[in-house]
């Protein structure tokens, strides 16, 4: 009786083993062009507003922070893509 649970065991562990194996693409799911995309449109947006926001500091923020008010132009002008 121990040896037919033991070869249970080892029946249910090598189907485990077999099925943990095979990918199919259903468990590791990646992120689909679209959802790239869409995640890519929206890192451009947030680095737009942050560069719009650094463009609107006044002097005084922008010495703590230990930025100069041409460095700060030149960051807003860039690209948002960049």
């Amino acid at each position: 009786m121990i040896f037919s649970i033991a070869g249970v065991n080892s029946f249910t562990s090598r189907k485990a083993a077999a099925a943990s194996s095979h990918h199919d693409g259903a468990e590791t799911c990646r992120p689909g062009w679209a959802t790239q995309f869409f995640s890519w449109c929206v890192q451009c947006s947030e680095r737009s507003r942050q560069r719009q926001a650094l463009a609107e500091l006044d002097d005084h923020f922008l010495k703590d922070i230990g930025k100069t008010r041409q460095e700060a132009m030149a960051e807003a002008a860039k690209p948002f893509w960049k």
